[in-house]
């Protein structure tokens, strides 16, 4: 293969790919052995009009070249060129046929090339990890209890149990405006606690009623009713279980599932947990000074226009989204409009700021930050993690994770820089990464 590079200016450069015959060969009759595979009414196996084949042909490799044909050969020639782009390579024009070499020629625009970080500029002053309090720690060991909370049938001397504040209740109801049902005017097995913030308008109706006693009560509905806020509703509730909140014993089984032997240990491994995540805060305070100042230390550089042009039409299309479900005025739509492409601009700035500091750093990011974050979301989300990142919501929700995750990387670098941290040279292990047609690695 021969390949020539033409530099277009701004960013721009056009590659040229000569495919030689011997090479393109085994390609072209692959395609051709496949087509004359083809059956068509009205023709025995193996038969076709006259010219259909050549026809079929032009447009069956016209296809394969542009799969898979010249893809590998461009990544091939880019090397070669030590050239990166940042756009998808678009084919501008592409000659071939049975008997001859397949040339293309195709555009694409590459990152711009920026000095290195001047570290002395960037003004940070390292501060010191606050000290983990009694209080803070009691708070977070009040948190956990409450996650072990469990409920149980309230009990008690007398017969009839009523319901009090703070007890847990089990209900079904019905409600009438003016005899008429409306939006969530029935419920069955509604669950909720008295004298929490959930729905608190029933909470003084239920006070003192018994397990299986009806009620009848008018309530003024709030917010969680809609477009009925406001309006005054006839309720019927019928009480069908009365909870208690209860505690776990902080006993030996329960140590052993926090993998302690006592209180003072979980209270320790409770200081240690509150201490890294002041670290983790201070870091993150760390980057966003760090960012805040990045972009002020280089001059203006040419961006991408494929890319510009991108991150306007995503502006575009949010803008018209928005503009569907609330009414905007014209004035008040451009003004919204010119904000979105200038944070459109300035995200694609700091972008190539932080790749270009990442280069000068060879700083290699272990994709499998991005990775476990991706799995730990799709889990939340009740959704498998392969099944996820094979649609486009789940590619560019991975995508965003990773940008996110190697822009902290990158930050953290700045950070360690700047105050002089031991710098850990290393390249990160071989790993498992999320896999999917469009990931842009080699699978082979």
């Amino acid at each position: 293969m021969e390949s020539s590079v033409e530099e277009l200016g701004d960013l721009k450069y056009s590659i040229a790919l000569e495919i030689p015959l011997e090479e393109i060969k085994p390609t072209y009759d692959a395609v051709y052995r496949e087509l004359k595979k083809t059956r068509l009414n009205g023709f025995r196996p193996g038969k076709h009009p006259k010219g259909w084949l050549d026809k079929r042909f032009k447009s069956s490799m016209q296809q394969e070249a542009v799969d898979r044909v010249i893809p590998a050969f461009m990544e091939n020639a880019l090397e070669e060129h030590s050239l990166k782009p940042v756009t998808v390579p678009s084919i501008k024009q592409m000659d071939f046929d049975r008997k001859s070499a397949l040339s293309a020629t195709l555009h694409f625009e590459i990152a711009p090339e920026l000095a290195p970080l001047d570290y002395g500029k960037i003004l940070l002053v390292r501060r010191d990890i606050e000290e983990v309090t009694a209080t803070e720690i009691a708070e977070e060991q009040e948190l956990l209890m409450q996650k072990e909370e469990f409920l149980e049938i309230k009990t008690g001397d007398d017969i009839e149990v009523e319901v009090e504040d703070g007890d847990w209740v089990l209900l079904d109801y019905t409600a009438t405006i003016d005899g008429k049902a409306f939006a969530d005017s029935k419920a069955n097995d509604l669950q909720i606690r008295i004298g929490s913030s959930e729905y608190k308008e029933f909470h003084s109706s239920l006070l003192g009623m018994n397990s299986g006693d009806e009620k009848n009560a008018v309530i003024e509905l709030t917010e969680i009713f809609d477009e009925n806020e406001g309006e005054n509703a006839d309720f019927r509730f019928k009480l069908k279980d009365i909870f208690t909140v209860e505690r776990p014993e902080m006993d030996e089984e329960f140590f052993k599932k926090y993998g302690v032997s006592n209180q003072d240990e979980l209270k320790e491994n409770i200081a240690e947990i509150i201490k890294s995540r002041k670290i983790l805060e201070l870091q993150s305070e760390y980057r966003i000074e760090v960012g805040a100042q990045l972009s002020d230390l280089y001059d203006n550089f040419i961006l991408p226009e494929e890319l510009m042009k991108f991150g306007k039409e995503r502006v575009d299309n949010e803008l018209e989204v928005e503009s569907a479900k609330n009414e905007i005025s014209d004035e008040e739509k451009e003004k919204k409009r010119q904000e979105g492409y200038e944070n459109a601009r300035m995200d694609l700035r700091m972008k190539f700021i932080l790749d270009s500091i990442r280069e000068h750093e060879n700083l290699q990011f272990d994709e499998k930050e991005a990775a476990g974050e991706f799995f730990n979301l799709a889990h939340f989300t009740g959704q498998s993690p392969e099944e996820l990142i094979q649609t486009p919501f789940g590619r560019n929700m991975y995508q965003r994770v990773f940008i996110r995750k190697q822009g902290d990387a990158t930050l953290d670098r700045i950070v360690a820089r700047v105050f002089g941290d031991p710098i850990e040279e290393s390249t990160p292990a071989e790993h498992e990464h999320v896999h999917d047609e469009h990931c842009g690695h080699d699978h082979s």
